[in-house]
């Protein structure tokens, strides 16, 4: 009992400093509402795996490698150096997954501190994700007052996005350091504050972070920054007209992808589509029929991946639909899908409705990433179930878009109040 009277004192500092230092921010009003849903939603998500799932799923099999080796620090630390920087292991599980393997490593020191609890170490889990969140929104709801409560909506508060983001997983510290990392990216660029060594270093380690433990995620966040970056430059040296800049854009963002498949042959696209298409092979193999996204004549071929496209694309955003509800989750997503699918046609059929002052290069970068990684991540994971926890890497993005069109703005002006 006295592990948990230690940490809720430690959480508490952390939150009120965290508080202080964000109680002028835009999204301030939200701060305490928004943090106490990400922790509970973090619990939540064990107690579900525990009296659900039996104890089983990711979230216990990490925390149980977690704890094997945040026990090495004490008892043989020197053991622990050369796994957590030489990667030397003895578990075949984590000799061929490397990914797992980054994840184990970062979750055994925060799993040293929770003096090796799961639900003190969950909570840790939960409040670095809601950092990174609120870090974000906070960036984007201060330089774009008017669209606070669409971030406050799509980040802090969206159902899916809050527990899927939450709690011992990858998701949790991937899509923190996601945000922190386009976070700073955007007040680079639209915010106009100068570069500082520091924030760069923690940019550049976010990178890796996210490189390391979810590699899709990175592969097309990375580019996607780095083409707006150099293009919002061009942009403001040489007053390029908005075409011009989408243009420029997408010229920087292929050439980006061209490049790194020639320097480095384990990404060229050939390489990179046989991953994907291996990945979707042993999705198939471990998943029931009526839980897979069924693909036409699927091969690793890019002409293959270019027919089934569409059905990726909407699988990616908008499925499991309603009436594919196998279990209480699918249902739960299930009907924020139909929401989604409501607001993509309200938009669609409204753009007379566009925002005049909206800046056209953020939002082609921004619809490009969601649109990329929403078909990557059906093409590699066509499980309904595993697709509706790893779409959060663009879910939130798509919502806000979704809300900052949306004919219903003015049902939510009508109704919102100032934070």
């Amino acid at each position: 009992m006295y592990q948990w009277g230690i940490h809720l004192i430690l959480l508490s500092v952390i939150g009120f400093f965290y508080y202080r230092n964000t109680r002028n921010a835009a999204l301030a009003g939200v701060f305490l509402p928004a943090l106490v849903l990400k922790l509970l939603s973090g619990i939540c998500l064990g107690l579900v795996f525990l009296k659900i799932y039996n104890g089983t799923g990711d979230t216990f099999s990490f925390f149980e490698y977690a704890v094997k080796y945040s026990k090495l620090i004490t008892t043989e630390p020197g053991a622990f150096i050369k796994f957590f920087f030489g990667n030397i292991t003895s578990d075949t599980f984590l000799n061929s997954q490397p990914r797992v393997l980054a994840f184990v490593k970062f979750a055994s020191l925060i799993t040293f501190i929770s003096f090796n609890n799961y639900w003190i170490a969950t909570v840790y889990f939960s409040l670095i994700s809601f950092c990174g969140f609120f870090y974000f929104a906070n960036k984007v709801a201060s330089a774009m007052p008017e669209s606070k409560w669409h971030m406050a909506i799509a980040f802090l508060f969206f159902p899916s996005v809050v527990f899927w983001s939450s709690g011992f997983i990858k998701e949790s510290i991937v899509m923190s350091a996601m945000l922190i990392i386009t976070g700073n990216f955007f007040s680079w660029l639209y915010e106009k504050k100068s570069i500082k060594l520091l924030p760069v270093i923690i940019t550049v380690l976010m990178c890796g972070l996210v490189f390391f433990i979810k590699f899709y995620y990175a592969a097309v966040l990375i580019p996607v920054l780095i083409a707006l970056v150099i293009t919002q430059y061009l942009s403001r040296r040489a007053g390029l007209k908005s075409s011009m800049q989408v243009t420029i854009f997408f010229t920087l963002l292929f050439s980006l992808f061209i490049a790194v498949s020639f320097m480095n042959p384990y990404l060229s696209i050939n390489t990179f589509l046989q991953s994907v298409y291996q990945n979707n092979v042993a999705t198939v193999l471990l998943s029931s029929d009526e839980k897979l996204i069924h693909f036409y004549k699927f091969t690793p071929a890019i002409t293959s991946f270019l027919i089934n496209l569409p059905i990726a694309l909407f699988a990616g955003l908008f499925r499991p639909l309603i009436f594919e509800a196998k279990n209480v989750f699918m249902i739960i997503t299930g009907i924020e899908n139909t929401c989604l699918i409501i607001l993509s046609f309200f938009v669609f059929f409204n753009q007379k409705k566009s925002k005049g002052n909206t800046d056209i290069l953020l939002v082609t970068s921004g619809v490009f990433y969601i649109v990329l990684l929403a078909s990557l991540l059906a093409f590699s994971s066509p499980n309904l179930g595993t697709l509706a926890r790893y779409k959060i890497g663009f879910l939130p993005f798509f919502v806000y878009l979704l809300l900052w069109y949306s004919p219903f703005e003015k049902i939510i002006n009508r109704f919102k109040k100032p934070l």
